[in-house]
């Protein structure tokens, strides 16, 4: 797959800054019908599903790796066989059903770094929320957060959110300070399977922004994050476009879902679709825009349709 993007000896950073020179995406133009094998519909859903599950993916490494205070803490409290410190579970109590945190190991070079966080969430962690995560995530952190250019690694092993699989590997490099806002800009490559045996992979450079919630580390009720950035996509079809996010994207602590934001599907420079996750109400609602029209969709609910078979129905 990563042909389409890569070529034999070109790197992903000339890759993205040709594509955004080159293709100038302008959300105020027609909607094109691109030339794909599925359906626009079936693009925009499972883009949406995809952005479910990778912002829920990216809060657990934040809530685990995001600040010295969090592991710092971890680190004084974390037995061989995961949270079982009264203070750790309290504090991850209302994020984790039934008090079940996934089981977490960490090891430090001499010195403090780099330090390795091993999530273990086994066979099934269950959120508050109803999500269900399984596998392993390992962090590998070059320093404090508090450190400009500090690098978080983040690399998925046998992972999933809701039963979407998610393989591969980001590297997350802190900006300024962040005490009072935290800006970490992601290089990703990631695949994301599906239960119909479909892939996705998506090859992308974003900047994530913590704007509120930093002094309370163990409170997720006030988190909030803005998400900005550009993605190449290939899927299992062989099926290519691009994605920029064109008002940014916000994830709150206390909703399950993106609450606003819109993100902008071209194909060669044309744009095909628009997705608008709302004002801010915490619901999976979202609405598509296609050459179509605009209608309502809900976050989750995937479809995945040939071109051929919605002409013969």
């Amino acid at each position: 797959m990563k042909k389409v993007f890569l070529g034999a000896a070109v790197s992903m950073l000339v890759i993205f800054t040709a594509c955004n020179k080159e293709e100038g995406i302008t959300p105020e133009v027609d909607y094109m019908d691109p030339d794909m094998s599925v359906t626009v519909e079936s693009i925009v859903t499972t883009e949406a599903s995809v952005d479910d599950v990778m912002e829920a993916a990216d809060y657990e490494v934040d809530l685990f790796s995001g600040s010295a205070d969090t592991y710092t803490s971890m680190a004084t409290e974390v037995s061989g066989e995961g949270l079982k410190s009264e203070g750790l579970r309290n504090r991850y109590k209302y994020r984790y059903r039934w008090q079940k945190c996934p089981l977490i190991t960490i090891e430090s070079a001499e010195g403090g770094f780099p330090k390795t966080i091993t999530l273990d969430y086994g066979e099934s962690t269950e959120l508050e929320n109803g999500r269900i995560i399984k596998g392993i995530v390992q962090i590998v952190l070059s320093d404090s957060p508090r450190v400009d250019g500090a690098t978080r690694t983040v690399t998925f092993q046998d992972f999933s959110i809701d039963e979407v699989g998610i393989s591969g590997t980001n590297v997350k490099t802190f900006n300024g300070d962040n005490q009072t806002e935290r800006i970490v800009n992601i290089s990703r490559d990631m695949v994301f399977a599906f239960s119909d045996g479909t892939t996705l992979e998506r090859i992308a450079e974003k900047k994530r922004t913590w704007t509120a919630g930093l002094d309370t580390p163990f409170d997720h009720s006030d988190d909030v994050m803005e998400i900005t950035g550009y993605t190449n996509c290939e899927d299992s079809d062989e099926n290519t476009y691009s994605r920029e996010i064109t008002k940014a994207l916000v994830k709150r602590g206390d909703c399950r879902f993106i609450v606003s934001g819109e993100v902008t599907l071209s194909k060669n420079g044309a744009v095909f679709a628009t997705i608008d996750y709302g004002n801010g109400e915490c619901d999976r609602l979202a609405t598509m825009t296609t050459s179509e029209g605009t209608k309502e969709m809900e976050i989750g609910k995937r479809k995945r349709e040939k071109k051929q078979e919605q002409n013969n129905s």
